[in-house]
């Protein structure tokens, strides 16, 4: 009889431990990644499964259980990540789709049409051709408008009239030439690229912006945000290399309070917060 219980015990006790052992998912609120950690036992031999010899079945059932806990230690934890949309809120701006996430949002935009689709493989087509695939930078990026794009009631994405193409090949080239000199780190981002003229008054951009010609894009670092001393070191590293081959490129570098940066390839110049020299970060190499 008290064997009786003590199995009993042991049983519903197992019972209960194997029951805390359960499919668990974490998520944080704001974050672009869910996580779903999954516990399965790993069994050797199939040991579980084993009726013994001359034994009834009530007593294959115990000794299974039995052999499941002996292999509680061999318990492995199997992780899996999946992507959750971004929010389209524009007042969170500058998410990263640079590191094999998938912004949803351009995507609908992008599938709205097979003509708008269709385009945008030709732009991109045509980029390569210039530039090479590798310096080509991820197109829900380089379509992306103005900050204040809800706003002013313009969409968040557009693709630039097919006449002003060949104005962004050479901005992209000094884009990607900053990243291989070290001058700009790899997880730059570009946040505004093409405005049509009514959107870039709307969104406060100068009256001869370069955006609306398609020859200008704006980036920022995200990890660089609060981090003061790093956003400096870039915006030095950025006025030594506009001192000393801006010229060659015909690079108008423009660098704000905020840490963002304009590069275009239609003038050699450059400005800070006040849109002027006196403004720029450049001044202090003069």
């Amino acid at each position: 009889m008290k064997s009786t219980m003590k199995y009993s015990l042991g049983i519903i006790a197992s019972l209960a431990l194997l029951s805390t052992s359960c499919t668990t998912t974490s998520d944080t609120s704001g974050a672009n990644v869910n996580e779903q950690r999954k516990i399965r036992v790993v069994s050797n031999n199939n040991v579980n499964n084993r009726t013994p010899k001359g034994g009834n079945h009530q007593a294959a059932k115990t000794d299974s259980l039995g052999n499941l806990i002996r292999e509680s230690d061999r318990l492995t934890i199997e992780q899996n990540t999946r992507i959750r949309p971004f929010g389209g809120s524009s007042s969170t701006y500058g998410q990263s789709h640079s590191f094999g996430e998938t912004n949803y949002n351009y995507v609908q935009w992008l599938n709205i049409s097979s003509y708008r689709a269709n385009e945008v493989e030709q732009y991109k087509r045509y980029l390569a051709n210039y530039l090479g695939e590798q310096a080509v930078p991820p197109f829900d990026q380089l379509l992306t408008t103005a900050r204040s794009w809800e706003r002013c009631g313009y969409e968040q994405y557009q693709l630039p009239p097919y006449e002003l193409w060949s104005n962004m090949i050479a901005t992209l080239r000094l884009y990607d030439d900053l990243k291989k000199q070290g001058v700009l780190p790899p997880t730059a981002e570009i946040r505004s690229t093409y405005r049509s003229p009514s959107l870039n008054a709307c969104a406060g951009g100068a009256a001869a912006s370069k955006h609306m010609s398609n020859g200008a894009i704006d980036i920022w670092v995200p990890e660089y945000e609060g981090q003061p001393w790093y956003k400096s070191a870039m915006q030095e590293r950025l006025c030594q290399f506009w001192s000393s081959q801006g010229e060659k490129y015909n690079f108008g570098l423009g660098l704000y309070a905020t840490g963002a940066i304009h590069l275009d390839t239609q003038g050699y110049r450059y400005w800070g917060a006040t849109n002027s020299d006196a403004g720029s970060y450049c001044r202090y190499l003069n």
